[in-house]
């Protein structure tokens, strides 16, 4: 990521990936580099409203799909975004849904803060569960020549077991482009992703005055960089009790914090989910112990199903969507794309303090406006939502640091 950033968001005329024909065009736009022969388009629009494409990879046993969200290209200057994840899924059909669901939710994320973009994925799926046998650099190297295929058309970052080496190998290979992934910077994103599951946390404390982080029992589920970092945090806010759990036990030992053998079993207040998607089943929520009362966290797509979350809504658990508790990494790219100089400069602790605090008003805005009741978080969503029509909320990061500096 170096200081021309910007420059290579020059508008392009993507604005209609529902025109995405046999000709392989980006609605008037053709694209020169995406040889139809290697590129494969597995799911059009008509489907589930995105586009997915098979990008060649050179290594046996691995396939990349992308996901591109129909949304994302009504407004040209609202490229998709979304980071690369890499799984053993157990089908072609289940990398190909995962891809598909990520972008629509990233979607989601970027129009809740008007990031600036709007919702992409990439899923490299893996036919082994080993996966330090991949060969990163040369996978990161078949990434990048999808990107530039794309032509602007998509930036991506770290997701699920992808680093900062893959993005360093992938910075190389694009030539400094198409990469978010807070590259020549001390901002860690993981770290700000656990800023906005935190800020999300004390702005639904906030809406419900009566209560106080002390009095409160935490199970923060899946103790990876962001989990851990979240734990961590609510020990230091003073909560009552963080209990930690991780499907490798040994990453649920935290300081402070009181390790346990099954989330799914063990009461608490506030579920914190910080782990794969979809561990919400039908019947760990009509299941889980009584007494609970939230639910937020940094999993995309926690609930296996609309009906999971029904169950919690009709428990009246009162959930924070990703949207909001998770767009920690994403308000950071909106800062990296507006201002790079100033995002590889900043002091951290500035980053995550306004995620933070923007995380916080909006989750305490929605519960309020849904009258503290579970039921009705969905049905007044929206009103948090800025319109599509400003300057992203990268741009307000400036003004954000000149009144810390004056309290």
């Amino acid at each position: 990521m170096k200081n021309l950033i910007r420059s290579f968001l020059t508008p392009l005329s993507c604005s209609a990936l529902v025109a995405f024909t046999p000709d392989v065009q980006f609605g008037s736009r053709t694209l020169p580099n995406l040889n139809y022969d290697s590129f494969k388009i597995v799911e059009t629009p008509t489907t589930r409203g995105a586009t997915v494409i098979e990008a060649p990879v050179q290594q046996d046993g691995v396939k990349l799909y992308i996901a591109i969200d129909s949304d994302s290209f009504q407004n040209e200057e609202r490229p998709g975004n979304g980071g690369i994840r890499l799984l053993n899924y157990q089908s072609r059909e289940d990398a190909i849904d995962d891809a598909v669901r990520l972008a629509k939710g990233m979607t989601k994320k970027h129009d809740m803060f008007r990031t600036g973009f709007s919702g992409a994925k990439m899923v490299v799926d893996s036919d082994y569960e080993d996966l330090t046998g991949i060969e990163r650099k040369g996978l990161m190297e078949d990434t990048a020549k999808a990107l530039e295929a794309l032509d602007g058309c998509m930036y991506t970052g770290c997701d699920l077991n992808t680093n900062d080496l893959d993005m360093d190998y992938l910075t190389e290979a694009t030539g400094n482009k198409y990469v978010l992934a807070g590259r020549d910077s001390n901002v860690d994103t993981n770290i700000a992703t656990a800023a906005s599951v935190i800020g999300s946390i004390l702005g639904l404390i906030d809406a419900k005055s009566q209560k106080d982080i002390s009095e409160l029992t935490f199970t923060v589920q899946g103790c990876g960089k962001v989990g851990s970092t979240v734990a961590k945090e609510l020990i230091k806010y003073g909560a009552k009790r963080v209990q930690t759990c991780d499907i490798y036990p040994e990453l649920a030992l935290i300081e402070g914090c009181h390790a346990v053998t099954d989330w799914r079993t063990t009461p608490c207040d506030f579920l914190v989910p910080c782990a794969n998607s979809l561990a919400i089943t039908e019947e760990v929520a009509t299941n889980f112990p009584p007494g609970l009362q939230y639910c937020c966290g940094a999993t995309n797509s926690p609930y296996e199903n609309p009906e999971a979350r029904a169950i919690f809504d009709n428990r009246d658990v009162i959930h924070i969507p990703e949207s909001i508790s998770s767009a920690g990494a994403i308000l950071a790219d909106s800062v990296e794309w507006d201002d790079i100089k100033l995002y590889q400069t900043v002091e951290p602790t500035l980053m995550y303090g306004w995620i933070r605090d923007i995380s916080r008003r909006k989750a305490k805005s929605l519960a309020v406006q849904a009258d503290l009741k579970a039921s009705n978080i969905n049905t007044v969503l929206n009103s948090v939502i800025p319109s599509r029509t400003g300057e992203p909320v990268g741009k307000e990061f400036p003004d954000w640091i000149k009144q810390f500096h004056q309290q």
